[in-house]
């Protein structure tokens, strides 16, 4: 697990969703080879994935979720974007402003997760 965020946390400290997959090694290797991730469990039935204070646990299971969406709150996601696409990820949509006050781009993971990457407008 990554060190404690140091935004002083009165009670929670970080959110980790628990997601099913068909085949656990082969998602935390995209997730490290392609994301960037750090893994410091895997075995085939569970795997736990995370980069800085963002984590990812995936559990083995018969069918793959689909329809959630998750978001990743980042410091540069100009940069983030320029790491992951030079990987031939699948971007769902590109890189821009909205106009909700969000700079964001998303992907769909080797699931077919949709990731979405994000940072506010400055």
């Amino acid at each position: 697990m990554p060190p404690r965020p140091s935004s002083n946390p009165q009670q929670f400290i970080q959110q980790a969703p628990v997601l099913q997959v068909q085949r656990v090694l082969e998602t935390v290797h995209f997730y490290q080879d392609v994301l960037g991730f750090h893994c410091d469990y895997r075995t085939e039935t569970y795997g736990v994935v995370w980069r800085d204070n963002a984590a990812l646990h995936f559990t083995q299971g018969a069918s793959t979720q689909h329809g959630v969406k998750h978001f990743f709150w980042l410091i540069d996601v100009n940069a983030y974007y320029s790491e992951v696409v030079k990987k031939n990820v699948k971007i769902t949509h590109e890189i821009g402003d909205r106009d909700y006050g969000i700079r964001d781009f998303g992907l769909a993971d080797n699931n077919g997760f949709i990731l979405i990457f994000g940072q506010d407008v400055d």
